[in-house]
């Protein structure tokens, strides 16, 4: 399945950063970002094989949009 027109241009703009986990929820993890704010971060189609090696303290990298600090999208495990 290909990613909309919408998605594709928004994420040409993205902030790419580490973050922090902190804790799961249901399907998402809180997440703190190197300035300290806390985010939710989600896994997305292609990177949800990463979903059972992530655990609290792990750093990852993650995308956002420059309107929504609020929503992170985990694209890696950091090293």
């Amino acid at each position: 399945m290909e990613d909309s027109p919408t998605e594709n241009r928004l994420m040409e703009n993205c902030i790419t950063t580490t973050a922090t986990i902190l804790g799961p929820y249901s399907d998402i993890f809180e997440a703190s970002l190197p300035n300290g704010k806390k985010t939710l971060a989600h896994f997305s189609r292609s990177t949800m094989h990463l979903r059972e090696q992530i655990r609290i303290g792990m750093k990852v990298r993650v995308e956002m949009t420059p309107f929504d600090f609020d929503v992170a999208r985990i694209v890696a495990i950091e090293e």
